[in-house]
């Protein structure tokens, strides 16, 4: 376009003019917009790295914490079995109040309401909350979170690595789980129909030949004829088993039989039953012929008069306060004990909004059996007698698991 033309047509240029001012305008807003999306992002990156630091911070003190309520855990256990051995002139601590060492539910740092049970918490003349408040302040806990635990004692169960060692216990054992199933039929009749006698008798036999040593199943042929039918095939283990999960590997153990039999049975536990510490439906598996009654009476003598000290001292309570004579009790000769030595320690650990825990078993039962040793029989004291141990010694954790 020639000079006089542009003169000659002064619109042109006019219109020019706003055409670059119009694509300056559009690209500042585009440039806005962009800028505006990369803040948006960086800010929600950083607050999305920010909580996941958070967490991961949290996550990590509330494993140690629980790390932590697993070692007050163990010392707990192990004051309470020294404590068995205290005696000053005759004078012993009662088995109940040694019982609630390791069985009252422990949580740190104590909240203050739990303080103020005791009355007027700040005249305690013991020295125990300046002593708290002092842990709290040197270890500065309070400020990353708390932890709990609760103690229980394994030895109320079966061991049913110990139920399959012998033909002996396994009949043992196969009598117990019959009074508990038929305790079981009685509130649940629907029960029964999935599982009638005969495939009950069958799956705890599968149960036995899973874990002891010979290959011959105890309902007849070899005990890996319908293992070798599985998608894809496995053996049975005929050895102990470290944890019960694997029991879902057994031929006909499903959930539902899973969930009715792991109450009673664990692979933590002694060789007797702790009387002591025995579920109504473990004195029914003891003993079929105990009223609802009977069973509620002895846990309630536990409860207020204290722990039985041996067989005989249990004969003799249920000779004069049930119907079954004290010589005919316990017809299928199921090794008892009066005592704990077994324990499940269920510690977590709270910071923040993120809590960790940890489940540990101590059990020198369950050393023994995984290392191929028959554990000891349970020891019986008389009374005078104490239970005797050498020294103030932590016990150590055999299994745990992190939930």
């Amino acid at each position: 376009m020639t000079l006089n033309k542009v003169l000659l047509c002064p619109e042109v240029v006019v219109r020019s003019r706003r055409n670059k001012k119009g694509m300056a305008m559009l690209f500042v807003l585009t440039s806005v917009v962009i800028l505006t999306v990369i803040i948006v992002e960086l800010n929600y990156a950083t607050r999305v790295s920010a909580s996941i630091a958070g967490n991961y911070r949290d996550e990590t003190a509330a494993y140690y914490l629980a790390r932590s309520s697993v070692n007050v855990a163990m010392l707990r256990i192990a004051i309470a079995k020294k404590a068995k051995t205290f005696e000053i002139q005759g004078f012993k601590i009662p088995s109940a109040v040694i019982s609630l060492i390791v069985s009252l539910p422990f949580v740190f740092p104590p909240p203050p309401e739990l303080m103020a049970i005791t009355g007027q918490a700040d005249d305690l003349t013991l020295g125990v909350k300046d002593m708290l408040e002092k842990i709290k302040q040197d270890t500065n806990i309070a400020s990353v979170g708390y932890f709990d635990h609760n103690i229980t004692s394994m030895d109320s169960k079966i061991n049913i690595n110990i139920a399959a060692l012998s033909d002996e216990n396994a009949q043992i054992f196969k009598e117990q789980m019959k009074n508990y199933y038929a305790a079981k039929i009685l509130t649940d009749e629907t029960f029964a129909h999935r599982y009638p006698p005969d495939k009950f008798d069958r799956v705890i036999n599968n149960i036995l030949d899973w874990i002891d040593p010979d290959l011959i199943s105890k309902n007849g042929g070899d005990e890996n004829i319908q293992y070798n039918k599985k998608e894809p095939p496995y053996k049975v283990r005929n050895a102990p088993i470290p944890s019960l999960n694997e029991l879902h590997m057994v031929d006909e153990v499903d959930d539902e039989f899973f969930d009715f039999l792991s109450p009673m049975i664990s692979v933590f536990s002694s060789g007797g039953i702790n009387v002591n510490k025995a579920t109504a439906e473990m004195w029914k598996s003891i003993d079929n012929r105990l009223t609802d009654e009977e069973i509620k009476s002895i846990i309630e003598r536990i409860q207020l008069q204290g722990y039985f000290l041996n067989d005989q001292d249990l004969r003799s309570w249920i000779g004069q306060n049930t119907k079954i004579p004290s010589g005919e009790f316990n017809p299928n000769k199921v090794t008892l004990a009066f005592d704990d030595e077994n324990y499940q320690i269920e510690a977590v650990g709270h910071s923040g909004k993120v809590s960790e825990k940890i489940i540990a078993y101590v059990s020198d039962t369950y050393k023994s059996i995984m290392m191929g040793k028959m554990p000891e029989k349970p020891q019986e004291q008389t009374k005078g007698q104490t239970a005797q141990t050498s020294s103030f010694s932590r016990p150590t954790i055999c299994y745990w698991e992190i939930k």
